[in-house]
């Protein structure tokens, strides 16, 4: 308990003050490939650099290529990181996958330096990204997943290549887009939206606390309602940004990464609100599987439920509510 207290304030501290040994500079952002079979063995690459890529050795263009965006006060052996790397290098080898590390300028004020920060990263990042697609990277082959402020530098990242480079990324991924200064729109910045990718599929875990609170893509998905406090996360979690108060926004990354390993794990049934899903009879109409697997043409509000531990995933039993064997007789 009094680790978890401390690693908390430690965070708070990150994420209220500014730390002198965090350089803030554009230089020091780096793509850091993972080419091997294990989460130590990769290349980090200057972003300004990032055309070096397609020389690296295991780097293979005719595969899907996925760019991970880390979130706030969060570095590249950050749990979140490692979770989602070993996801594709131990179940999609044929997945590069690259890790945009950030962390020099995720940290320090949240609305004066890392929030800011997003819309600076995603536009030198969709600077270099153009680049390396102009050198022969395979764009549509490419998905781009952020986690909290990652999600809008993900947003700034794909806009950017749509305005300025007349390139559209086909799928950008938002899991549990940070809430403060980007909602309601354009209070300080500007959040992910639907228009930044053909597709934009976001997962919502703490809308409202440290998530998004509305539908901001393509197609939004809402497990067990969107909010926290998520099945299996504490109920009384005061110390801001400790573990246990960030359990509900850390199950997004969470849900996706067993999606990597697991399509079928996360069932989900179109629906207009929470209330409504659970009163559906029928919640197979429509389904489309939430994470790494979605059907691009889903479209709108999608609801589910899930266990409060790993694997979280119910499969199709993720979306019915009530008893199977009682659905006939309450028609």
């Amino acid at each position: 308990m009094f680790r978890a207290v401390a690693v908390g304030w430690k965070r708070y501290w990150w994420g209220t003050g500014i730390l002198p040994d965090r350089t803030n500079r554009i230089e020091d952002i780096y793509l850091r490939f993972y080419n091997g079979n294990l989460f130590e063995e990769y290349v980090d690459i200057p972003l300004s650099q990032a055309s070096r890529l397609l020389e690296v050795k295991g780097f293979e263009n005719s595969n899907p290529t996925v760019l991970y965006i880390h979130g706030f006060i969060e570095t590249a052996q950050q749990e979140s990181v490692q979770v989602m790397v070993n996801a594709y290098l131990e179940s999609r080898p044929a997945t590069n996958i690259v890790l945009l590390d950030w962390s020099n300028m995720a940290h320090g004020s949240y609305l004066v330096n890392a929030a800011r920060n997003t819309k600076k990263v995603g536009i030198a990042s969709a600077e270099q990204i153009n680049t390396l697609i102009e050198s022969g990277l395979q764009m549509e082959k490419m998905q781009i997943i952020g986690h909290s402020l990652g999600s809008h530098v993900a947003g700034y990242l794909a806009r950017e290549l749509k305005n300025k480079y007349n390139k559209t990324v086909k799928r950008v991924t938002a899991l549990d887009p940070a809430f403060p200064a980007f909602y309601p729109d354009g209070v300080v910045m500007d959040h992910v939206t639907d228009k930044d990718a053909e597709f934009v599929d976001v997962i919502h875990t703490d809308a409202g606390g440290y998530g998004a609170p509305v539908r901001t893509g393509t197609a939004d998905f809402w497990p067990n309602g969107g909010k926290s406090i998520q099945p299996g996360c504490p109920r009384f979690a005061p110390m801001p940004l400790s573990d246990d108060n960030l359990c509900s926004h850390w199950r997004s990354w969470k849900f996706y990464a067993e999606s990597v390993r697991n399509p079928e794990a996360f069932a989900a049934s179109p629906a207009d609100s929470y209330h409504k899903f659970r009163e559906n009879p029928t919640p197979e109409v429509g389904m489309v599987y939430m994470g790494a697997d979605c059907d691009t043409s889903a479209r709108g509000s999608y609801y589910l439920t899930t266990n409060g531990e790993s694997p979280f995933g119910k499969g199709m039993d993720g979306i019915y509510t009530k008893n199977k064997s009682n659905k006939g007789k309450n028609i």
